[in-house]
């Protein structure tokens, strides 16, 4: 028991800590919670390679909105290697990067790359939709820049299983998307009928 009012003081841990009764060591109170949602982290944890403790879910979130530079909430060194671990891939990702009219040849560039890494991943779906559950990658790709998009539209018609229908083929068509058109009939992805048109 403390004899004066300085030992209470001394015994006391700093602000933002306490003290272990096993231990008698002061402990940092982020080291059973989780600095995200402030809940006790039971399970599912995550720690970062500056040594924080997260729920896996809660540091995906984080992840995904900080996207490009990722920063350990508490220290804000980079964590985006934790964050390439435990983010589950999501081919929706590549139409973040579609170009808009107003970006810069830069721009085009470094969204290009990004779109690329995207599909040519493993798990990549050729068939994703967009967000609007209705436009394919392969319709976005055809009908926004195409010129930009060649290299990525070559890549993705070199997978058997990407889908093309009459109906996108007629679009393509009507637009005049000779580069495209050419493409399609290069890997023998135009519906019957229509190739003997070409």
């Amino acid at each position: 028991m403390p004899k004066n009012k300085t030992e209470t003081l001394r015994s006391r841990c700093a602000n933002g800590s306490r003290k272990n009764r096993k231990t008698n060591k002061c402990v940092s109170v982020l080291d059973n919670k989780c600095a995200i949602c402030l809940d006790r982290i039971i399970s599912g944890n995550v720690k970062t390679k500056c040594k924080h403790n997260f729920h896996k879910r809660c540091l995906i979130g984080w992840c995904q909105k900080a996207k490009d530079n990722p920063t350990c909430p508490i220290c804000r060194k980079n964590i985006k290697d934790t964050c390439v671990k435990i983010t589950p891939f999501d081919s929706q990702e590549v139409f973040r990067y579609v170009n808009e009219y107003n970006d810069s040849s830069g721009d085009r560039i470094w969204k290009q790359q990004k779109m690329t890494g995207i599909i040519n991943n493993k798990n990549f779906d050729v068939n994703v939709k967009a967000p609007n559950g209705v436009d394919s990658i392969l319709y976005v790709l055809s009908h926004n820049r195409p010129g930009d998009y060649l290299a990525l539209i070559d890549d993705l018609l070199q997978n058997p299983s990407v889908k093309v229908s009459p109906e996108f083929v007629g679009s393509l068509s009507a637009q005049k998307r000779t580069k495209v058109l050419q493409l399609l009939k290069k890997w023998g992805r135009l519906p019957k009928g229509i190739d003997k048109l070409m």
